[in-house]
């Protein structure tokens, strides 16, 4: 069941089967989630509201739903158990509080390493004043190629090692710098 307040019906419940679980998603921003997908009825309002099983136990929380001609009765929830430590945090914290590096990334594939005389990896597009990245000496062109002697080929990487972190953790990162490879130490901070 999917309990939430749809277009601002409040307490409303809708029933469904599970239809997979740890269905790999990605949002139109590119965002990637791990989810339970349903077919209860998800709509706006019921967004954060509890994925209920038959036993009445909290098992994930209502995220998104996929919508458009001819879709219909795709929803999908966070597992209750990936949100163990936000919920930790926002007791402790009163926040969620994240690891950080401070940098733009962009996916530099094949084609695009050989088109502008580059290597395959995470580009650094920007890097946010006073960041860990400008702390660690990281530089805008910079691209990322290795973290913690993981071949990195996408952008997507970098935020799944660093998210995989704690803050005060550190990083040994190995980037493409005009021609060579160079070695950087970066301690992640807390997210502004």
């Amino acid at each position: 069941m999917a309990i939430g307040n749809p277009l601002g019906l409040s307490t409303s419940t809708t029933a469904g089967i599970i239809s997979a679980v740890n269905r790999e998603i990605e949002t139109s921003d590119n965002e990637k989630y791990t989810v339970i997908q349903t077919d209860a009825a998800i709509n706006s309002g019921n967004s954060g509201g509890a994925l209920v099983n038959s036993e009445g136990k909290v098992i994930g929380l209502n995220t998104l739903k996929l919508s458009g001609t001819g879709i219909e009765g795709i929803g999908f929830a966070i597992p209750i158990n990936a949100t163990r430590d936000v919920t930790k945090q926002l007791i402790e914290y009163s926040k969620v509080i994240r690891p950080y590096m401070g940098v733009s990334l962009i996916t530099i594939d094949q084609d695009t390493a050989e088109r502008y005389k580059l290597v395959v990896g995470a580009y650094i597009a920007e890097i946010e004043n006073f960041s860990a990245a400008q702390k660690a000496g990281l530089k805008v062109g910079d691209v990322i190629t290795e973290i913690d002697g993981k071949k990195i080929e996408k952008n997507e990487e970098v935020i799944e090692i660093k998210n995989a972190h704690q803050i005060g953790d550190t990083l040994n990162i190995k980037v493409y710098r005009n021609g060579e490879y160079k070695d950087i130490t970066l301690v992640l901070e807390e997210e502004p």
